[in-house]
Parts: C-alpha cells; structure tokens; sequence
C-alpha cells in the first residue's frame, strides 16, 4: 500500500512540476524613459508637443500605450491613447510628440506613460513637467 501511496506522490508531484514549467505568467512590461521634453529638459510649451522618448520591454504583447498629464493645480488634463503601431509588439522603442493644447494654463504638470499588455499587466513611470508659456518660434515638432 505504502508504494501505491509513494508512486501516487511522485506522479502528482511531476505533473505540477511539469504544469509550472508550462505557465503562461508574464510579469508586468518594463519601462525606461529616456527623454521628456526637448534634450530631456522636463519642459515643453502651450499649443507646442512634448518629446517623449521610451524604450518597453514587455513578456506579454503590448496591447496599449496611454500618456496622461495633469495639472499639478488646475483643472487642465489629458489622456492620449497610442494602439497603432504598438499593439501586439513584444517590446517598442516608444517615440511620440504630444500636442500641449493651447488651452492649457502655463505651470507645473505631472506626466504617466502607461504600458498594458494583453494579458492584463500594466506598469506606469511618471515624471513632473513644466508647461510654459506659448513661444512664437514654430515649435519643436522637427525632433
């Protein structure tokens, strides 16, 4: 009977062992932020975009992209959300220019780039950003 019992926990302890090593789990996507705002100044001006340069690295695909920035007092926020040319991506090198809206009132923001992948996982890296006042330039839309 012993050996019925002892074969019994060996064969249970196989197939979990075996069931583990088939484990779908992916851990949350990694995000490296390399640059925010021109030369990675932490700044960018009303009606002008903001430089955002990113690398992600994620175990499962990359289902979505979001930017977020919100006013550190006011009112002011937005959410911009980037599927095309990232969704099903193991890992992106994530390089986008978001407009500032002309509407926003000069001051101290905060900034989320947000990563989910499709199994669910989701991780954030936030930073603080200046908007400045409009510039009469043209912009920085050439980088």
């Amino acid at each position: 009977m012993n050996t019925k019992v002892f074969l019994t926990v060996i064969i249970l302890g196989l197939s979990t062992l075996f069931t583990a090593c088939e484990d779908d789990s992916t851990d949350s996507p990694v995000i490296t932020l390399h640059e925010l705002g021109l030369d990675d100044s932490h700044e960018a001006h009303v009606g002008d975009d903001l430089h955002i340069d990113a690398e992600i690295i994620a175990d499962g695909t990359i289902e979505k992209i979001v930017v977020e920035l919100h006013a550190e007092d006011g009112d002011d926020e937005l959410e911009v959300e980037f599927i095309d040319g990232y969704n099903g991506l193991k890992n992106a090198e994530f390089h986008e220019h978001v407009e500032i809206p002309a509407t926003f009132t000069p001051g101290e923001y905060h900034f989320h780039l947000l990563v989910t992948d499709k199994e669910g996982n989701q991780s954030s890296v936030e930073a603080h950003v200046d908007i400045e006042e409009e510039t009469n330039d043209g912009g920085d839309h050439d980088h």
